[in-house]
C-alpha cells in the first residue's frame, strides 16, 4: 500500500521491498504455532484451529496486493501533492 502512494505521488517507490516472510517458520523459530491462511474458505478451519492450540499461535494471511493501485484512481489529484 505504501509503495502504491509512494509511486502515485513520486514516480517511484522507496524502501518497501521487503523478502519474503514465512510466518509459519517465523512462529517456529519462536517455539509458537504457526499457521497459515491462503485462501478465503481456509479462514474458519485454521482460526478454529488455531483458537484450539495451546500456547501461542501465530496466523498468517496471504494477501494479494496486485490491485492496490486501483484503489488510488478516483483519488483527488491534489492528495498526492
Amino acid at each position: 500500500m505504501v509503495a502504491v502512494q509512494e509511486v502515485q505521488k513520486y514516480g517511484r517507490k522507496s524502501g518497501c521491498d521487503f523478502s519474503p516472510v514465512d510466518p509459519v517458520k517465523y512462529a517456529e523459530a519462536f517455539g509458537a504455532t504457526g499457521l497459515m491462511i491462503r485462501r478465503a474458505d481456509e479462514i474458519v478451519p485454521v482460526l478454529k484451529k488455531a483458537f484450539n492450540t495451546s500456547g501461542p499461535v501465530i496466523v498468517g494471511i496471504h494477501v494479494d496486493y496486485s490491485d492496490n493501485h486501483k484503489l488510488f484512481e478516483m483519488v483527488d489529484e491534489s492528495a498526492f501533492q
